[in-house]
């Protein structure tokens, strides 16, 4: 057992303090908690995965209190992070945190020095400029895709290879463009005979649909989560019919589908008003 006793205070600092040492009293050898402290970096990542896109369910809601849970757990599994890194030895969380400040004062010097910006686009400039020549960050001339993350959501990662891409001019004139390529991939799909050619067709309609998204300056993983989180209030209304009319899924005919899902649709549609 050990004898710790929390001490809430309106000071952030502090509050950072007490969570860091209630992660070092579940990491501690001897009275730790035994599922804590046979957590590894690649574990803890996972679980912060989770906390974060719990995060964002939260977020979509606009339900703050289950915001600040969300990002309670997701400073936990940080500071988790940290607290076994430090225990490997193979950096203390006084030094990544000391670096990040290192580097994101260097890479704002239109905020801690004179360097004077007038948009976004020149703050952007100016980072990757000083990951270069300051930081000695020198991509692969092989691959032009370098930098992008690997392990990322394929979903994300598309939308970072397409971003990248645009940046040398590779891009449709307007939008015009990309409706008729993703129609000219739907003709593709459906001409496709084999499930490999399928599978490879399918991509290119999600790949140019992402690309569709970053034309119009949305996240692609924005747009999937709120059609998720529509159609799962649009099918839960669905359920509740069937019950309420004692229904059976499979004895559903074409037309009742039809008829359940518009009535979803008109009660989601009036309780978002």
């Amino acid at each position: 057992m050990i004898d710790y006793k929390l001490n809430k205070t309106d000071d952030v600092c502090q509050n950072m303090k007490n969570l860091y040492d209630i992660v070092t009293c579940l990491r501690d050898p001897k009275d730790g908690c035994p599922w804590d402290k046979e957590q590894m970096p690649r574990d803890i990542v996972r679980s912060m995965q989770g906390e974060i896109y719990e995060y964002v369910d939260a977020l979509n809601e606009n339900d703050a209190p289950h915001q600040s849970e969300e990002l309670g757990d997701v400073y936990l599994n940080l500071f988790l992070l940290g607290k076994i890194h430090d225990q490997n030895g193979d950096f203390s969380l006084a030094e990544c945190l000391n670096d990040a400040c290192d580097k994101y004062i260097r890479r704002h010097p239109h905020v801690f020095s004179d360097v004077h910006v007038d948009n976004t686009e020149q703050v952007l400039k100016n980072w990757n400029q000083i990951k270069v020549e300051k930081e000695g960050r020198i991509k692969s001339d092989e691959d032009f895709f370098d930098g992008v993350p690997k392990d990322a959501p394929e979903l994300e990662r598309c939308y970072a290879i397409s971003k990248k891409a645009v940046k040398v001019g590779f891009d449709w004139p307007d939008e015009q463009g990309v409706y008729d390529k993703i129609h000219e991939e739907l003709d593709e799909v459906m001409e496709a005979k084999t499930e490999e050619n399928r599978m490879e067709e399918l991509g290119d309609v999600l790949f140019t649909v992402v690309n569709l998204c970053r034309k119009m300056h949305i996240k692609p993983q924005d747009a999937l989560s709120y059609a998720n989180t529509k159609f799962i209030k649009r099918f839960n209304i669905v359920n509740r019919l069937v019950k309420e009319r004692n229904l059976k899924y499979e004895d559903l005919s074409a037309d009742q589908w039809d008829e359940l899902w518009n009535i979803a649709k008109k009660e989601v549609n009036m309780g978002s008003n």
